[in-house]
């Protein structure tokens, strides 16, 4: 089977993507441990690589009554959903990453939801394929 090339990065994603593989590196969020089974995700490329993706994948609940931020849902080998709570503290651009979803969704006549997905998928790609992170 051919090898595909992998698709650039979108030029509008890369600040975001950059800053949200240094997630990783707040030790309010890593490791991170599953409730159900115990599996311990020492680092986000970690947890990326050994976790698999929902659908619903990245929530924005900024607005939410508890302030809560943005929650990651990933689903630990035992399917167990574990959930990654980060606020602009965790993410300094969380803010203006929403917005730049907004704004890319409206311009592309696509939902929100589609445009995180990709976006996603960009992030979880360039997470896998940094060694040093």
């Amino acid at each position: 089977m051919p090898q595909t090339k992998a698709q650039p990065y979108k030029k509008r994603f890369v600040e975001f993507i950059e800053l949200f593989s240094l997630i990783g590196k707040d030790s309010r969020l890593f490791p991170k441990k599953c409730g159900t089974c115990g599996m311990e995700y020492q680092s986000f490329p970690e947890y990326i690589h050994k976790t698999s993706p929902v659908q619903h994948c990245l929530e924005d609940y900024r607005d939410a009554s508890d302030a809560v931020g943005t929650m990651q849902y990933r689903n630990c080998a035992c399917d167990s959903t574990l959930v990654i709570r980060f606020t602009r503290d965790e993410y300094p651009l969380l803010d203006a990453f929403w917005e730049m979803i907004g704004s890319e969704a409206k311009e592309r006549d696509k939902p929100a939801q589609e445009v995180v997905s990709e976006f996603r998928e960009q992030c979880n790609r360039y997470i896998l394929e940094q060694k040093d992170l």
